[in-house]
């Protein structure tokens, strides 16, 4: 089974369909950007939420791929965790 669209496609549609998020400065922009931020956090969680999944289906398996499954996404969970723990740090 092969998959209709690449994950640069995906991101792309995220980042019409979200928009921007970054602060402006301008009250009215800003409360746009705002409701923007809380769209992006909702996805970030349903992100999150199908990497726990992928990663509790696959650890402990003895079947190879359902344990790389595990293991890639116990990866880039800690991936994540090194990278925010690094940004929280520097703030």
């Amino acid at each position: 089974m092969g998959r209709e669209i690449e994950s640069k496609e995906i991101t792309k549609v995220l980042d019409i369909l979200i928009g921007k998020t970054e602060a402006t400065g301008s009250h009215l922009e800003d409360s746009y950007r705002l409701d923007n931020l809380r769209t992006l956090i909702d996805v970030t969680n349903w992100c999150m939420d199908g990497l726990q999944y992928a990663m509790d289906s696959g650890q402990g398996r003895p079947e190879a791929s359902m344990a790389e499954i595990g293991y890639v996404a116990q990866g880039a969970l800690l991936d994540y965790k090194e990278w925010i723990d690094a940004l929280l740090c520097d703030k």
